[in-house]
């Protein structure tokens, strides 16, 4: 074999691995492009997974609450009766204090009343001590000292009578 054939055949041994190397970059380069498209498909379906997740979890939040609204009805209108039960108590408690403290008020007037009346009526019995009444022809009569001062009071004119106690 001469140096011409070996050459040759090297050549043809470089041409067939270069042939061989561009055959497996293009595979290399297919490869890398189905991963890529493979890659951009799997990312559009976990996307897309990913939204019906999300609209199902939506889907199901909904649900949960309309379920839980539906559950606390009867709850809250026992809550709304229980209040308006409380206030209608407050509010009728509030009027029965009411009547009973003008009731108690009526009470203390009145009681202030017999108290002022049992005062002029105590003054009067001690006033009566000092003076001496006597019937005149059946009817009430009292000694009167013709030479007392009179008094006024409340548009009427009082004379000092005559006690018991001196002449």
């Amino acid at each position: 074999m001469n140096d011409t054939d070996a050459i040759r055949r090297l050549m043809l041994a470089v041409g067939r691995l270069e042939d061989a190397a561009d055959k497996q970059a293009r595979q290399v380069a297919e490869s890398l492009q189905k991963a890529h498209v493979v890659s951009a498909e799997l990312a559009a379906t976990r996307e897309a997974e990913e939204a019906k997740l999300k609209y199902a979890m939506v889907c199901l939040f909904q649900e949960q609450q309309q379920k839980t609204e539906i559950a606390l009805r009867p709850v809250t209108g026992k809550a709304w009766r229980g209040l308006i039960a409380v206030a209608a108590g407050f509010a009728l408690l509030y009027a029965g204090l009411l009547l009973l403290l003008r009731h108690e008020y009526q009470r203390l007037k009145d009681a202030q009343l017999r108290a002022d009346a049992a005062e002029v009526s105590a003054e009067v019995r001690h006033a009566s001590q000092h003076v001496e009444i006597t019937s005149c022809g059946g009817r009430p009569c009292i000694a009167i000292d013709p030479e007392s001062a009179t008094w006024k009071s409340r548009g009427r004119e009082y004379i000092l009578v005559d006690g018991r106690s001196g002449k």
